[in-house]
């Protein structure tokens, strides 16, 4: 049931855009897991045909914020996307935090964002879903959800290939093969993998080195076995991998991170260029400025990815009677990190760069029974459960960082007087558990109007354990356990941490996974329980035959979540609860002139309780470090309109601009100087205000058999802020993005030659911004203007 059928009512004589997946027409979507046209939907969704993923340049699901206006994606600098919808976005950077936005394959849930870094592989098409959701999907969501939706196997043979070459020796080679098997059976095999031969970032100590090379793979096959008139089963593998290297950050500031050293400057007796080591103060830093995106630095380290993802999932639907029809959906997936090294400082010394390990396996069974109440209405009760197991192991390199050196002396022409230590680590272990059934019944109360209602009961259980440790591989200085086993006696405790046991200050001994009669002192372990109650009332007005209104009043949940950080106390690792958003929206999708004009255009506002955040705690001895806390009250009012057109045969051209504000009610966090920060009155971080993106495409007949094509896409995406804090260093400039292509084919589509160019004016503009925990302010910037030619051929 969560395949897509698509319809096309347009004037044939004039499809090519269709063809080539620009233009959104009457496409038939099961959004609401039963057969609609995406025009009278009542919620705010886009459709992306597969073939645009492909024409636009779109390798993951990391590119929809390209397209899509208040889907923003930023980079955590772990190597794992933040995305953020209409506002609503989790800013936490462990590689297992969940997301405010549900990831979908087929329908099928992918637990983590991580999880999609290679899920845009022979897509049919992509719907994006705005707003609460959970009464029709496996998993809780305050912002919306994102599923992608794979061909299937056709009832004859189709085979094709893209081959591309382009910037930096980079290949991108794509192909599948796909037809009938046996009888009743039906398979298809899609393939792709990207590689590049240079980096395309440039030290900036080092001119001649590189670092950002590619080495991407991705594959998927399914089987559809259509066993008889009423059950049908399609079993599918998925998998990627990621073989490149990290992209380096730009550091743009230096910023003294130990909190001794800090206090010791502000009285004046030691100079103030004592607090950074000196390899630290001396290194040059890239201007905010720069018209350079390519420049970037990091240490002597093997930088790597080492990034493995699996899933297997089976999809069975089976016809019980006439009028019901039971789904079941069951998937296993499995994510490995095996030891990714990556940059964060943006400096040519090991200050706070990163080594990850990560074991994550997620299982997930939907169970749905659709059915219908005479001619008037249909209904579907669903049951949801998954089971998540999640390890991550981080260890940190600081061999020249403030916070593992001792407070300055004002003698020392170096500016240390002794090293704590050169590599930390630490490590967080959980299980989660969900339990939830759901509901949504669709009403004609007449010809023109319906009414959809629909609920969700969810239980989730999370245990966590974790703490930080003094590294095994730490070679040099007197240790973090014997510098904080010097701290608690002071303050009155017994000390008593031994090498390798836990840091983490705190009351706790908790039992040691897998040796429960064992206690550790400092290892933190706790249990968060949470249900919630979600619900949706919908109600759609067919005002005339192009016209269509609707309005929507809905709740959704997101659950809590436990932190994975560097962490001095075990205040740290106590979860953020969960967030609740609930959303009004009214809207009214429109057609004009016979649908050469579509236009549709949504109003919604949200009132926001317990926002999850990424904020601060405050060390005496380490300073600022993060820490999960949930914000009481904010609120979102935004606006958004979509327009597409046919001025002129050959001719489209489609906008889609949205407003945004965003605004914190109630909420506090700490500076770096430790004093309470009232957040009242602030923006949302990753939140631009206004954004608009716009396609134009020209396609004309060279003769009977040929064609050729000129396009270009403009996104602009107003200025934000890295943090909520609204800090100046952490400002995001606005900036505009142009990309263009021309192509010259078969008229039947056999075969087409792309010269493609992506941010053709060399924008330097950020994607990321974040405090290290370090000495350093990094940020990442989009990649750098990109040129290339792909050839696709089709066998039919």
């Amino acid at each position: 049931m969560h395949d897509v059928q698509a319809k096309l009512t347009v004037d044939q004589s004039d499809d090519r855009h269709l063809r080539r997946g620009i233009l959104m027409e009457e496409v038939i979507v099961r959004a609401q897991k039963k057969p609609e046209p995406i025009g009278r939907v009542p919620m705010s969704i886009t459709a992306i045909t597969g073939d645009a993923v492909i024409n636009l340049g779109l390798m993951d699901m990391r590119d929809l914020g390209r397209l899509i206006p208040s889907f923003n994606v930023s980079d955590s600098g772990y190597s794992t996307p933040i995305y953020t919808l209409r506002g609503v976005g989790f800013n936490e950077a462990s590689q297992t935090a969940t997301a405010t936005i549900g990831m979908y394959i087929d329908g099928q849930n992918l637990a983590y964002p991580v999880f999609t870094k290679g899920v845009n592989l022979d897509v049919e098409r992509i719907e994006i879903l705005k707003g609460p959701q959970g009464t029709l999907y496996g998993r809780n969501t305050t912002a919306g959800v994102v599923n992608y939706i794979s061909k299937r196997p056709g009832e004859k043979f189709e085979a094709a290939y893209t081959a591309g070459y382009g910037n930096y020796e980079t290949a991108d080679i794509e192909a599948y093969i796909s037809g009938p098997m046996a009888n009743k059976l039906g398979g298809r095999l899609a393939i792709r993998h990207v590689e590049s031969g240079k980096g395309w970032q440039k030290s900036l100590t080092r001119p001649k080195d590189h670092l950002g090379r590619v080495d991407k793979s991705s594959a998927r096959g399914s089987l559809v076995w259509q066993a008889s008139e009423s059950f049908e089963n399609t079993f599918s593998v998925m998998m990627w991998t990621d073989r490149g290297e990290p992209q380096a950050p730009q550091v743009i500031a230096l910023r003294l991170q130990n909190a001794v050293s800090s206090r010791l400057l502000s009285t004046g007796r030691v100079p103030q260029d004592r607090g950074l080591p000196r390899d630290v103060r001396n290194h040059p830093i890239v201007p905010r400025d720069t018209d350079n995106n390519n420049i970037a630095d990091w240490a002597d380290l093997e930088w790597r990815l080492k990034e493995t993802f699996l899933m297997i999932a089976s999809s069975s639907q089976w016809k019980v009677s006439p009028t019901k029809t039971l789904t079941a959906l069951l998937s296993y997936a499995t994510f490995k990190n095996d030891h990714s090294i990556i940059p964060q400082s943006g400096l040519s010394v090991r200050n706070a760069e990163r080594e990850l390990f990560v074991d994550t396996t997620a299982y997930a069974l939907e169970l749905r029974l659709d059915g219908a109440w005479g001619d008037n209405a249909d209904w579907m009760i669903g049951l949801f459960s998954t089971h998540d197991d999640v390890y991550e192991y981080q260890s940190v390199f600081i061999d020249h960082a403030s916070s593992s050196f001792a407070p300055p002396d004002p003698s020392d022409s170096t500016g240390l007087s002794s090293v704590v230590g050169n590599r930390v680590d630490t490590f967080g272990e959980q299980q989660a558990a969900t339990q939830a059934i759901f509901n949504n019944v669709y009403w004609r109360t007449s010809e023109s109007v319906t009414i959809t209602t629909g609920f969700r009961y969810n239980f989730e259980k999370r245990a966590f354990s974790g703490c930080t440790i003094d590294s095994p591989n730490n070679s040099t200085g007197v240790g973090y356990g014997n510098v904080l086993n010097l701290i608690s006696i002071s303050s009155g405790g017994s000390g008593g941490i031994r090498p390798g046991d836990c840091l983490t200050l705190g009351e706790e001994e908790s039992d040691v996974p897998g040796a429960p009669n064992k206690k550790e002192p400092g290892l933190y372990s706790d249990v968060l329980r949470e249900e919630s109650f979600v619900w949706r009332i919908t109600s759609g007005w067919q005002a005339t035959e192009d016209d269509f209104l609707y309005a929507t009043f809905s709740r959704g949940f997101k659950s809590g979540s436990f932190p994975v950080l560097a962490s001095s106390s075990q205040d740290q690792y106590r979860p953020a609860t969960q967030e609740r958003l609930t959303a009004f929206e009214v809207g009214v999708k429109t057609d004009f002139f016979s649908r050469g004009l579509k236009i549709n255009l949504a109003s919604f506002y949200y009132d926001y309780m317990d926002k999850q955040l990424l904020g601060r705690t405050y060390d005496q001895v380490f300073g600022p470090l993060p820490i999960l806390v949930n914000v009481p009250d904010s609120e979102v009012f935004g606006a958004e309109i979509e327009v597409s057109v046919k001025p002129v045969k050959g001719v489209f051209v489609g906008f889609s601009v949205s407003y945004l504000v965003t605004e914190v009610k109630e909420g506090v966090t700490l500076d770096r100087q430790g004093e309470q920060v009232d957040l009242a009155g602030n923006k949302f971080n990753f939140s631009p205000e206004i954004e608009v993106t716009a396609i134009a495409d020209y396609v004309w007949a060279i003769s009977d058999t040929l064609e050729m094509g000129v396009g270009a896409d403009v996104n602009y995406s107003d200025q934000t802020n890295a943090l909520i804090t609204e800090e100046k260093l952490f400002a995001i400039d606005a900036y505009t993005l142009l990309n263009g292509r021309c192509h010259v084919g078969a008229a039947d589509q056999h075969w087409k030659a792309v010269l493609w160019a992506r941010n053709i004016t060399d924008k330097v503009y950020t994607s990321g911004m974040f405090e290290t925990g370090a000495d350093t302010i990094a940020r990442y910037v989009g990649m750098t203007r990109t040129l290339g030619i792909s050839f696709n051929y089709k066998y039919e």
